[in-house]
């Protein structure tokens, strides 16, 4: 019975400091903010609100034991610190391939310092509510509270306004690839690690990306594409990593090894996985693409895939000449022909462009606009596969690549 009643106890205050957490997150939405002005609440009030609740979780609140006996903190820790250093690695190899930006936040001796109060406080503050929760709702181990606790972790995190502003489904899309996602997987390890090790393992590990991202003078200029794919794959990655650790360390799993898998063997696995989706998304300069007829034959013959490189400025349009195959859009269509006139009248350029395996010249002039690269290199009939699949929803049209 005295269990029982702790128990409760335990949760009404965890159901407090969630509605705490909640009340803060619907100011942080409201026109209280736009009267005060953001800058007040977002430096000021907002970190205050959250290291004020660490503070009664801490000193005045009684104390919760996690789930599992913290018996490898160290090692949890350690763990934390590699996801992180890992996550801001794969960021800045990002950068390297799209370009860096200069940071929007103040980096004076008086800016970096407020930062770090700013992120400081409200780390603290949110790891600390995370790890009461957990604490308090799972004396046994509950996917579904787990899951509870990701959600809340991650929406309260997402400025209602920024949903508001999208104005379709494709930014609504990208939104959600760019940020949400992004932010749930993060939610999920962080939670993982604070069940495993305690707040400071997620302390650990969200702190180093807040850190890189408000500390950097000079940040990763990557394309949504980018963003989504490190921000997904590599909590999601850490997490497999250190739950299997976990277990084997605690024996929870039968087939326990003595020697724990090395980050080095699952690591290049993760970057060959992230290089290999931006390569088919078309982040790098060169990216494939798979033909759907035979318009190019022999040259180019259905499935086949073909790799273009990507024409970055005017410069590397104007080069081009007769006999050059270039790839470029028309309407929705990407369509991939030779060039067989060059057409300049005053300051503008065009194309008359043919499909080697047509009959007559191409109607449409292609514009400098429309075009998307130049073709590299043909590799046959690795397409096959996509084009299966494309072709039930093809245009009948002999000059498509898709």
């Amino acid at each position: 019975m005295l269990g029982e009643i702790k128990n409760s106890k335990y949760k009404k205050i965890t159901i407090f400091l969630g509605l705490m957490l909640i009340i803060l997150y619907g100011i942080e939405n409201s026109l209280i903010v736009n009267r005060m002005g953001s800058s007040i609440f977002n430096y000021w009030i907002k970190p205050g609100y959250l290291i004020i609740l660490a503070f009664l979780i801490q000193y005045k609140l009684p104390k919760i034991h996690l789930v599992d006996k913290v018996r490898y903190q160290s090692t949890v820790y350690a763990w934390a610190f590699n996801c992180g250093i890992i996550y801001i690695s794969m960021q800045i190899l990002g950068g390297v391939i799209q370009g860096f930006g200069k940071s929007p936040y103040s980096h004076t001796l008086i800016g970096i310092l407020t930062n770090v109060l700013v992120i400081g406080s409200t780390l603290i503050g949110r790891e600390s509510i995370r790890a009461y929760m957990i604490g308090s709702f799972m004396r046994k181990s509950n996917k579904w509270l787990l899951g509870f606790i990701v959600l809340l972790m991650t929406l309260t995190d997402i400025r209602i306004s920024k949903f508001m502003s999208l104005g379709d489904l494709e930014s609504l899309t990208i939104f959600c690839a760019e940020t949400v996602l992004p932010e749930l997987c993060n939610n999920l390890l962080a939670t993982y690690l604070v069940l495993y090790g305690g707040k400071l393992a997620s302390i650990i590990y969200l702190g180093i990306i807040e850190g890189a991202m408000w500390l950097s003078p000079i940040l990763p200029a990557m394309n949504w594409l980018g963003k989504g794919v490190v921000g997904m794959m590599i909590p999601i990655v850490c997490l497999i990593y250190v739950t299997n650790a976990y277990l084997k360390m605690n024996k929870k799993v039968k087939s326990y090894k003595e020697k724990q898998e090395k980050l080095w063997q699952w690591v290049p696995q993760a970057v060959g996985s992230i290089l290999f989706i931006w390569f088919v998304a078309g982040v790098f300069t060169v990216y494939p693409s798979v033909i759907a007829t035979g318009s190019m034959e022999p040259l180019i013959k259905p499935g086949d895939v073909i790799l273009i490189e990507k024409v970055k400025d005017l410069e590397d349009i104007k080069i081009l000449d007769v006999g050059d195959v270039i790839q470029f859009r028309r309407e929705d269509i990407l369509i991939t022909h030779r060039i067989v006139e060059v057409l300049q009248e005053d300051a503008s350029l065009g194309y008359r462009t043919k499909g080697d395996n047509n009959s007559a010249i191409d109607r449409q002039i292609v514009k400098v606009e429309d075009i998307k690269g130049i073709l590299k290199r043909v590799i046959p009939k690795v397409g096959w596969p996509t084009l299966i699949f494309k072709s039930r929803g093809a245009d009948s049209i002999d000059e498509v690549a898709f």
